[in-house]
């Protein structure tokens, strides 16, 4: 056999070990989160098997899967509702960004930030899985002795599992104290409830990927080792030989008696 032909033998693993290292490439799956939704994120997919890498940056954290899994962890994330949305902050509302705004402007501005916080308070209690607030403030005038009252709306979606039922008397007290001339009886909640299939689908998804991890792992790891330890040796044997095959080509030949 010639060295040509030893050495693309004994590199033949090392390509095969970089084939299935290039197979395994991440995808970043989302970007800019914020920490809460990317921790909820990451648990939900570790606990389902699914490898997940979480990179921090100013504009927020990046997730990335293994570009094999990416349609298996959009589905978890999608039925467990995750990312959650995004809320506008007061505070971001009303920045200024001209010298003068207007007071119907100011107004639009004010009612929706106020949702918004409604809305963010609202979804952080157990069991609500999306929270929407609709707030009318009536524009009245002063000098009009007949008035509009303030109304609220809000819809909640749940999870079947939970007892929002109970809470609806102290929902409402949050809102009315949280809007200026609200009234008890002028706020209505709607309950959704989330059907048994959304969450059964769930269930099936992390059920899927957890078999899945359970069986794959090991063979990809094995077969990755194997073909690391076959590389290993190829090379360390090729080496070898070039190194002999060198050595007797720099040897000095031995000078006659």
């Amino acid at each position: 056999m010639t060295a040509n032909r030893r050495s693309r033998h004994f590199a033949l693993p090392a390509l095969l070990a970089l084939g299935l290292l290039t197979g395994c490439g991440k995808t970043e799956l989302y970007t800019g989160l914020n920490e809460r939704d990317a921790n909820e994120m990451l648990a939900l997919l570790l606990r389902a098997g699914i490898a997940t890498d979480k990179v921090a940056a100013k504009d927020g954290v990046t997730l990335s899967v293994d570009s094999a899994r990416v349609p298996e962890a959009v589905a978890l994330l999608t039925a467990a509702g995750l990312p959650h949305r995004e809320f506008a902050r007061i505070g971001d509302l009303f920045k200024r960004e001209g010298m003068i705004s207007s007071p119907s402007e100011e107004r639009v501005r004010f009612i929706y930030g106020v949702s918004q916080e409604l809305e963010r308070t609202i979804s952080t209690i157990d069991g609500v899985l999306n929270a929407r607030v609709h707030i009318v403030l009536p524009g009245n005038d002063p000098t009009n002795k007949i008035t509009k009252p303030s109304s609220a709306a809000i819809l909640i979606r749940y999870k079947s599992d939970a007892s929002i039922d109970a809470l609806v008397p102290k929902i409402k007290e949050l809102v009315v104290n949280s809007v200026e001339g609200l009234a008890y009886d002028r706020v209505s909640v709607v309950l959704v409830k989330a059907t048994a299939d959304e969450l059964a689908d769930l269930q099936t998804l992390q059920q899927r990927a957890a078999a899945r991890y359970a069986t794959l792992p090991p063979y990809v790891t094995y077969s990755l080792a194997g073909l690391l330890l076959a590389s290993l040796l190829g090379n360390g044997a090729l080496g070898w030989l070039l190194w002999q095959r060198n050595g007797r080509r720099l040897a000095p030949a031995s000078s006659p008696t």
